[in-house]
């Protein structure tokens, strides 16, 4: 069953492209030329971008707020398949028809490029190509490690590495660093990492109790220093790296 799921999961990761705004990098020239192929446009918020297997004539890029991406369950239930924040591609340019839906969480800004275009574009520019695949290599890499946190993680893991992960991804520098906003909705993310909604506020309201986390209006507040926040000492990660180096000690001992 998990087989399948990273199969599904590592396609969809392959046709969204990437959600790392670094690897784009373009140059003045470059930037200059696709900017002549962007039509900015205002999205409100809960609004509906693409549907799933709908033919696509336009490629978007997030330039403000928060969508979350996802899939149509056969039974009718929506599963999560990831989040999108500014300067992430909304959609693959190659497929010819849209592999997931994509909602905005709040209201949204994008820029809208036709894809004939954007494809020749790219074809006349290799080293975007490039910088795009290597991107898309590291997001299938990303998939394989969510599937496996999906597959063997407890619930205290997988929320706990989402967090991470999202502070990660927003970026936040200094003071401002263990300041976590989360914009989608604790149901959204439970069915991101394969949880209910009651198990993931069961966990936030354990890690407050235990001063590791604060909720606060807008996400959460984690706790300990900017450079290493507490919360990074309940990774599974750091569990396991300790684990190692135990039974590495161990066996020196005898």
């Amino acid at each position: 069953m998990v087989g399948n799921q990273e199969a599904n999961h590592i396609r969809e990761i392959a046709s969204t492209l990437f959600s790392g705004r670094k690897h784009l990098a373009l140059t003045e020239n470059e930037q200059c030329e696709i900017d002549r192929l962007a039509r900015p446009i205002d999205i409100l918020a809960k609004a509906k971008v693409f549907m799933e297997g709908e033919p696509k004539a336009t490629v978007y890029k997030l330039t403000r707020g928060t969508a979350v991406r996802y899939k149509m369950k056969a039974d009718g239930r929506k599963q999560i398949v990831g989040f999108a924040l500014p300067g992430d591609l909304l959609n693959s340019p190659f497929a010819d028809r849209h592999t997931c839906s994509v909602d905005v969480i709040s209201q949204a800004a994008a820029s809208q490029f036709p894809r004939k275009q954007f494809l020749t574009f790219l074809e006349t520019h290799p080293t975007v190509l490039c910088r795009m695949l290597a991107a898309a290599g590291e997001e299938i890499e990303a998939a394989r490690e969510h599937i496996l946190l999906l597959g063997c993680g407890t619930a205290e893991e997988r929320l706990v590495e989402f967090i991470i992960g999202w502070r990660a991804r927003v970026g936040r520098k200094g003071a401002l660093a263990n300041l976590v906003p989360l914009p989608m909705s604790r149901r959204d993310a439970a069915d991101y990492l394969g949880l209910t909604i009651e198990t993931v506020s069961r966990l936030l309201a354990k890690l407050e109790r235990e001063n590791v986390v604060r909720v606060i209006p807008e996400g959460l507040q984690l706790m300990g220093p900017a450079e290493r926040p507490l919360l990074f000492e309940r990774s599974y990660k750091v569990v396991q790296q300790r684990a190692r180096h135990a039974s590495k000690g161990a066996s020196t001992f005898h």
